[in-house]
């Protein structure tokens, strides 16, 4: 069998494939494999399917167009090409020739075309990233997507929809309103254009867009939840639909879980602690019971051997213990303001980059126009006054206990969740660990 194989890199390039195809055929192919991949991709299925003819002796050559369509991995076609040259099969290029590595000289010519094939793609790679990383400096989109509200600008900056604007902030007051995504995917469809998943609402809602900032380099181990993360995130890029302070606010509110008995406003403000504690063994969230009078809290998952629980008298005491201790810390922070604001930091950071590719293109009149605008943000930055609360009034509230026993249900959750991330109950009710939120 005479083999061809054919390959494009991306789904942009589609069109190139036929005419790679037809003169395969045109060159006596008896069959014909094709694949839509990168060349740097190993685990191409047409390659493979090749690669088995080539093992089971059913092809006795193999044609390709130029050598870079076999792939721009010179470890990996080298490895190809002993593969053919172990079975007898015949390696021909169409635009260079038979490709043979028995000789001394076809085992140099074969591996100078494979190293060169591999970098003109870093080469490519290189450029690539490059571009991109001026396009972030000057706070570009990159992606073809627009989140919902939003859309694309001059420069590639991202700017309100002028008919998704409205709806957008609609969505982030049904948040406030609902307290959940599900909810609000649920009443969406009447008034809004957009119907997403929940899944898919909350994944907009963590995207830092939404709060006037760019992210890239997002890690998808991460997932689109509450959890992921981002490698770089520039700050303040076009105009947020909301701001840091309240999209925390609110976050905090979303993540917090609810009484199943939600509807029933006389049954959801009736306990403080509600969402608040979890089983130190198998870290389940704790339920609330009566008994002879006294209100327990105690962990129900069925398959938990040493389950958590304790009095709510002692829990709440502890809990108010640490309530003040992070209270105070916080104190502490706030009144000690840090010595480079971030924000100054990230434009720096943008800074050095800019004047990084300026020196390599001296000539180059945007860099320079971009790394001026870049220092006089800096500078104005600099000279902004930063004006501190009296915090004189807080603290004396928050060292006071009396402040979260007299509290109402609802007061008491919102102290706690200020600054407590969860609290882990063993059995007995010892210990007791509460975590406090990171600042």
């Amino acid at each position: 069998m005479r083999l061809g194989y054919a390959r494009v890199s991306s789904d942009e390039q589609a069109d190139a494939l036929p005419a790679q195809v037809a003169r395969l055929e045109a060159a006596g192919c008896d069959r014909i494999l094709s694949d839509v991949e990168s060349g740097l991709n190993d685990a191409r299925a047409g390659l493979l399917e090749a690669m088995v003819l080539i093992r089971t002796g059913e092809a006795q050559e193999l044609l390709v167009t130029r050598v870079d369509r076999l792939g721009r991995d010179a470890a990996y076609v080298d490895q190809l090409m002993g593969l053919c040259e172990a079975r007898g099969v015949t390696v021909r290029a169409l635009d260079g020739g038979v490709i043979e590595t028995a000789t001394p000289q076809g085992f140099l010519m074969a591996r100078l075309m494979t190293g060169l094939a591999e970098m003109e793609s870093r080469m490519l790679s290189m450029r690539i990233r490059r571009q991109f990383e001026v396009y972030r400096g000057q706070g570009r989109h990159l992606r073809r997507r627009k989140p919902f509200g939003y859309m694309g600008g001059p420069d590639h900056r991202l700017m309100p929809h002028p008919e998704n604007w409205g709806h957008a902030l609609q969505v982030i007051e049904s948040l406030r309103r609902l307290r959940s995504f599900t909810r609000v995917t649920m009443e969406l469809p009447s008034w809004c254009p957009w119907t997403p998943a929940a899944s898919s609402l909350q994944g907009w809602f963590v995207n830092p867009v939404i709060r006037g900032h760019l992210a890239h380099h997002w890690d998808r181990s991460s997932g689109k939840g509450w959890q992921q993360r981002w490698g770089e995130i520039r700050y303040d890029q076009h105009p947020a639909l909301i701001s840091e302070a309240d999209w925390r606010e609110l976050a905090d509110d979303l993540r917090r879980t609810r009484n199943r008995f939600d509807g029933k406003p006389q049954v959801e403000s009736r306990h403080g602690l509600t969402g608040l504690l979890r089983c130190d063994n198998c870290g389940t969230r704790m339920r609330r019971n009566t008994s002879a009078g006294v209100a327990w809290w105690r962990c129900r998952h069925r398959l938990c051997t040493d389950r958590g629980g304790a009095k709510e008298g002692v829990i709440l005491k502890e809990v108010v213990a640490q309530c003040l201790l992070a209270a105070r810390g916080l104190a502490e922070l706030v009144a000690a303001p840090p010595d480079v604001d971030p924000r100054v930091t990230a434009k720096q950071q943008d800074l050095e980059q800019i004047q990084s590719l300026l020196k390599r293109n001296p000539a180059n009149a945007a860099l320079a126009a971009a790394a001026a605008a870049t220092e006089q943000e800096i500078q104005q930055l600099l000279r902004r006054e930063q004006v501190l609360p009296d915090l004189t009034v807080y603290e004396q509230a928050l060292s006071d206990p009396q402040l979260f026993l007299e509290a109402t249900a609802e007061e008491q959750r919102a102290l706690f969740g200020a600054v407590l991330e969860e609290v882990r109950v063993g059995a007995g009710g010892s210990p007791i660990h509460a975590l406090p939120r990171s600042w």
